[in-house]
């Protein structure tokens, strides 16, 4: 079995607003899993699936040898179930979970097969050992044991330690080493990590709306009685955690992703109400209503302090790779060829700014490309490695 094995979409996510949690080292590892699983969570296909299968090499076979081989294949494979004496076939039951599944199984599978190419073009190859000591690391960050932690990620991501070791730990791996190792760091943003790291926080209690309307009724009603708060955000909120929670979030930091909500956060002081917040984005419209509940007091006074400036760097250093790791991912996508005939389309690769077509064309059932009623000269079995 090859040590290598390529990942599925790759995006990255950034939580700004979350609720308090008393769990400790455990809550931590889940906040960290479930960002990791964001940004590399892929279908659960084992890589077995990468390796050539048998009846592969029969693809240019002669009709009558291919044939034969794909009935010896077939007549081969036992049957799953028996109902009232009636079989349920392998064949039944897989093309019933290409119905279901093959589109989002074969995306993750062309993207895992992207990296694992470029891996093998640049020589690169993660060991197996690089795997189980990635696992450790992880594990010792929030003081787990790495076989708890595996259990951890079974219960709380349902992926078991193959998945997680093939789909999750070596794609970052691959990509982190496809990207390289250094990252430029100046003075400014080790200051910007130390403040939102070890610096000030606002305690506060959140209500959501997704409409302006909707925000302006749930602030009448906390102006005019305050100690509602709790119960107008577990009425109104439209963010689920918090709302459970009468609102309740984790501490605000400066310089954690949000501009504009942190700027209001560190205006109020403790028992006031915020006017209505524009947090959107692009893909959606939010606004947020803010109780402040006090601010903390920093323990760590100075990036100086013993251990406190490796620990910036550390994380600033992570979070650069991973920006890293998604600008390669990317390019990587951008560069691939891939002709997908489950939906019929190709990616033709980098192609000259006059291409009309963005990159992308039609693939009949044979395996042509077409640009409108124009088919292309050559099938995309001819142009493999190309």
């Amino acid at each position: 079995m090859s040590e290598s094995t390529p990942t599925g979409n790759v995006e990255t996510t950034q939580t700004t607003l979350a609720p308090q949690t008393t769990q400790g080292s455990r809550a931590k590892a889940g906040f960290i899993v479930g960002g990791t699983v964001a940004l590399f969570l892929v279908g659960a296909v084992a890589f077995q699936f990468l390796r050539p299968k048998v009846g592969a090499a029969q693809e240019n076979a002669a009709p009558g040898e291919a044939g034969r081989t794909d009935a010896r294949s077939s007549a081969s494979r036992p049957a799953l179930a028996r109902v009232n004496g009636e079989l349920i076939g392998y064949d039944s039951v897989a093309d019933e979970c290409m119905q279901r599944y093959g589109h989002e199984v074969l995306e993750s599978f062309i993207n895992r097969t992207i990296i694992d190419q470029a891996c093998r073009k640049q020589g690169i190859a993660i060991t197996q050992a690089e795997v189980n000591e990635e696992i450790v690391k992880i594990a010792k960050k929030f003081d787990i044991d790495p076989k708890n932690w595996l259990q951890i990620i079974q219960n709380e991501r349902h992926l078991s330690p193959l998945q997680y070791k093939e789909d999750i730990i070596w794609p970052m791996l691959a990509l982190k080493r496809l990207a390289g190792s250094e990252v430029q760091i100046t003075e400014e943003e080790m200051e910007r990590v130390f403040v939102r790291e070890y610096g000030e926080r606002v305690k506060a209690r959140m209500i959501m709306c997704d409409k302006l309307q909707r925000a302006q009724d749930a602030w009448a009603l906390v102006q005019k009685d305050p100690a509602s708060f709790g119960k107008v955000a577990r009425d109104r909120s439209i963010e689920p955690t918090s709302k459970a929670l009468d609102g309740q979030i984790q501490p605000i930091r400066r310089f954690a992703g949000n501009d504009n909500l942190e700027k209001e956060a560190f205006k109020l002081e403790e028992g006031a109400i915020s006017g209505i917040i524009d947090v959107s984005t692009p893909d959606a419209r939010r606004y947020v209503i803010l109780l402040c509940e006090g601010h903390t007091t920093p323990i760590v006074k100075s990036m100086n302090e013993p251990m406190i400036r490796e620990q910036c760097k550390k994380i600033l250093e992570d979070e650069k790779t991973q920006v890293a790791v998604a600008k390669v991912f990317e390019r990587l996508k951008k560069e691939a060829q891939v002709d997908n005939f489950w939906t019929n389309t190709s990616t033709r690769g980098i192609q000259p700014a006059s291409a009309g077509s963005n990159g992308r064309d039609r693939v009949s059932n044979a395996g042509y490309r077409t640009r409108g009623n124009q088919s292309a000269t050559r099938s995309a079995a001819n142009t493999d490695g190309e």
